[in-house]
């Protein structure tokens, strides 16, 4: 995320929530050296809330000397960061109040913890504490136990409320749970990640020994009521580096879960995949496309070639009949003068209606000629008109070659860069541990991506 420094710019941070506040860093590698760069203590935290930043998305600590302004890449990286950063102010002032409670009802004067320390029986310390050990014997008897005694305690009145002796029984039962329960291995420890298997955490109980009593049990309790507010949230060592490394290895497993999950909606829904033969089968298109256009190409030209041997074949034709219509006039002519002679007797005719004849008959005939002249340059007009469309046709199809060529090579493009992307969520680039920032910003830029 961003921070708004002093000087109104906007600092890039790597931010790490831990017990005491909200650490920032230069970047990961800075956090694996633990170089920070500063710590935001949320005890001082009053409230947190959306920022209308101009950067990104932007929330907003509000602390004791002034708030703290933060940007996050994506709406729901803000909204993540503002629920834990809410949850854990809760869980402090909640905290803060019941240990002001409880020190207040258990401690309402120092002479009177003074006088009830001196005047309570002598306690065995319980024997040290084997993690090895099975848990048996008097804790199967424990809850008979535990329960007579804080009845025996409410008959005689002994200075402790309602609360108090409910919040007692709340932790007998928290730990007779505890105890009950069998030792085991963590489901999530059998997951391998790139340094190697994590070693299995297991929770250690304590041992009590045979002749522990009830008030060696209330002494415990008193002693676990003294407890600092971070050691009395954390029961029987939680606080563990390995149990940061149970939770990622649970969010490894569910990463790998959704990658998968993905993985076979897109393969259902037609879409590339590592699996799928995406580079095939846009290669088949491209050649049966490839083949398409060379089929139409050379029908194309096919068809201009008859055009072409058609055009001279009908001016030939034409000349033909001109020629033809021609001399078949000059033999009408002359047999009819042959005829007007024959008929005369010797009488001569008159030239100008021999000629007029002549003339009629020719136009006429070059009438005829001329209609169908215009008839087969009609004719030509039309198929020139349907090559160019052919070529407007073949001209497009180029151009969708084309296009789908480079959308061929966007979509191998980005089919290289997901599986890189999925590759690196699974393996891990930097280490064998992957944190949960990482985790939460690779998860977004995978949703964007996909």
């Amino acid at each position: 995320m961003y921070m708004l420094d002093e000087d109104e710019e906007w600092r890039k941070h790597w931010f790490v929530i831990s017990d005491s506040g909200l650490r920032y860093y230069r970047d990961s590698g800075a956090e694996e050296r633990d170089e920070a760069d500063g710590e935001i203590y949320l005890r001082h935290c009053l409230r947190v809330e959306e920022f209308d930043a101009d950067k990104n998305y932007g929330l907003q600590l509000h602390m004791r000397d002034g708030p703290v302004t933060l940007s996050a890449m994506t709406s729901r990286i803000r909204r993540n960061w503002i629920d834990t950063l809410r949850r854990r102010i809760s869980f402090r002032d909640s905290l803060d109040c019941s240990d002001d409670n409880l020190e207040g009802k258990l401690h309402p004067d120092n002479s009177d913890i003074s006088s009830s320390s001196q005047n309570a029986p002598s306690r065995t310390s319980p024997a040290p504490h084997d993690p090895g050990s099975d848990v048996d014997g008097p804790y199967q008897d424990e809850p008979h136990k535990m329960t007579s005694l804080l009845t025996k305690r409410r008959e005689a009145g002994e200075g402790r409320d309602q609360e108090l002796e409910r919040r007692l029984e709340g932790r007998t039962k928290w730990f007779q749970e505890g105890i009950s329960d069998k030792e085991g291995e963590d489901p999530w420890d059998k997951v391998e990640l790139k340094k190697g298997v994590v070693t299995p955490v297991i929770l250690t109980r304590l041992q009590v020994p045979d002749t522990q009593t009830g008030p060696d049990i209330e002494k415990k309790w008193a002693d676990f009521e003294l407890l600092p507010i971070g050691e009395e949230s954390s029961p029987v060592g939680v606080q563990n580096p390995q149990t940061t490394n149970e939770v990622l290895q649970g969010e490894v497993v569910s990463l790998r879960q959704q990658i998968e999950a993905l993985r076979q909606v897109r393969v259902a829904a037609g879409v590339c995949d590592p699996d799928a033969p995406c580079a095939l089968k846009l290669e088949q298109m491209e050649k049966e496309h490839r083949e398409r256009l060379q089929k139409i190409h050379d029908e194309h030209e096919r068809e201009r070639r008859e055009m072409e041997r058609d055009k001279h074949r009908l001016l030939q034709e034409e000349a033909k009949n001109a020629v033809q219509a021609m001399e078949a006039l000059r033999k009408a002519h002359r047999e009819e003068i042959e005829k007007l002679k024959a008929h005369g007797g010797g009488e001569t005719t008159d030239p100008s209606i021999t000629q007029q004849r002549e003339s009629l008959s020719l136009q006429q005939e070059l009438d005829g000629l001329s209609e169908r002249y215009s008839q087969q340059c009609v004719e030509l007009s039309r198929i020139q008109n349907n090559t160019e469309e052919r070529n407007g046709k073949i001209r497009q199809k180029e151009r969708e070659m084309e296009q789908l060529r480079q959308e061929n090579q966007e979509l191998q493009a980005r089919l290289t860069e997901e599986i890189s992307l999925m590759r690196s969520f699974i393996t891990g680039q930097r280490s064998g541990v992957v944190p949960l920032g990482s985790y939460e910003r690779s998860t977004s830029e995978l949703e964007v991506r996909l």
